[in-house]
């Protein structure tokens, strides 16, 4: 039997049988000895790799260790120390002085920036009293806006005959008959209050600034005619409506700051429409739902052409009186009837 051996061109190559490897000629040990040193150098890469696999291995492992580790302890509640920390820099406070950020003696810290705006009018106050002090049973109260007009008498008439109380926010009319009406309002001890100087929406709302100087207008014409400052005031279309939504917060801060008190509603006749309604309308609007509460204010209006108003108002005094309210003027230790603010988006 004969074995065939592969030579380095691969050829096979005869030998007799029994022949051994140490018995090849010398081109067949070459050959083996090449091949023996591939298997080494080929043994050698291979080892190489997987070392290298290993260590990349173990290294991200022992990334993923450390990071478990610093998670863990971030995770782990801090107990605060027993004694208090150093300032910075390891020296010790001295005894009995400031801590590190607070004033030293005799140090003047500035004061907080504000709205230049409360510069304005350094005279535009209210006088003080007591916020939300009046003890109040079932009561209602009628307050007429943008008035004094011919209604303003009539109303004063219908008010009279009753022995009721009302408020009148008045707005600015330029006439001398309408600063009688206002004088009115005051001798028959109703309460008048501001509403507006012009009661134009975008100038009144176009600024702190603005509606302070529209505010103060009226604020003068009232105390020049009447003799009385006014405390009380109600915001043009309500304290939160189409044409302040940039400013009223402002508005309304700087208002309160000044002392004064404002009043919206949560009953109103329904007048101040293109079209009115008939007196039985108003009278039912202002009617409306008023078992479900014990405050009531209602807005109404006594401008000139608010005849229906005049009409109903006989309906709504003895509607609110059958009902068990006592009827009264708003002063400022009245608590207000207001608006919320509505939730930002």
């Amino acid at each position: 039997m004969e074995q065939f051996i592969g030579t380095e061109r691969g050829v096979a190559k005869e030998t007799p049988q029994g022949v051994g490897l140490g018995a090849l000629p010398s081109g067949g040990k070459r050959a083996a000895g090449r091949k023996g040193v591939r298997f080494s150098v080929l043994l050698l890469l291979m080892l190489a790799l997987a070392g290298a696999c290993l260590s990349a291995y173990l290294g991200a492992e022992l990334v993923r260790v450390r990071n478990e580790l610093l998670l863990l302890r971030q995770s782990e509640p801090v107990e605060p120390p027993d004694e208090p920390l150093p300032p910075a820099g390891g020296e010790e406070p001295p005894a009995g002085g400031p801590a590190a950020g607070d004033p030293t003696p005799g140090e003047v810290l500035p004061e907080p920036e504000r709205p230049a705006y409360q510069d304005l009018y350094p005279e535009l106050y209210a006088q003080p009293h007591e916020w939300n002090s009046v003890s109040e049973g079932k009561t209602a109260y009628l307050t007429f806006d943008d008035g004094p007009s011919a209604r303003t008498p009539e109303v004063l008439e219908i008010l009279e005959r009753y022995g009721v109380k009302g408020t009148f926010f008045v707005v600015n009319q330029g006439t001398e008959q309408s600063r009688q009406w206002m004088r009115d309002i005051v001798a028959a001890g109703h309460t008048i209050g501001v509403h507006s100087y012009t009661h134009d929406y975008e100038t009144v709302y176009s600024s702190v600034e603005a509606y302070l100087d529209d505010f103060a207008q009226m604020y003068d014409e009232i105390l020049e005619a009447t003799g009385v400052a006014p405390q009380v005031f109600r915001f043009p279309g309500g304290s939160i409506n189409a044409y302040n939504g940039q400013i009223y917060q402002e508005i309304v801060s700087e208002m309160t700051r000044r002392g004064f008190v404002y009043y919206d509603w949560n009953r109103m006749t329904g007048d101040a429409v293109r079209r009115t309604p008939s007196a039985a309308v108003l009278a039912k609007n202002a009617l409306s739902d008023i078992k479900v509460t014990d405050r009531i204010i209602l807005l109404a209006h006594d401008s000139k052409r608010y005849t229906n108003m005049v009409a109903a108002l006989p309906d709504i005094i003895e509607g609110y009186q059958a009902a068990g309210f006592t009827l009264e003027a708003l002063t400022p230790e009245v608590k207000p009837i207001v608006y919320a603010y509505p939730n930002p988006k």
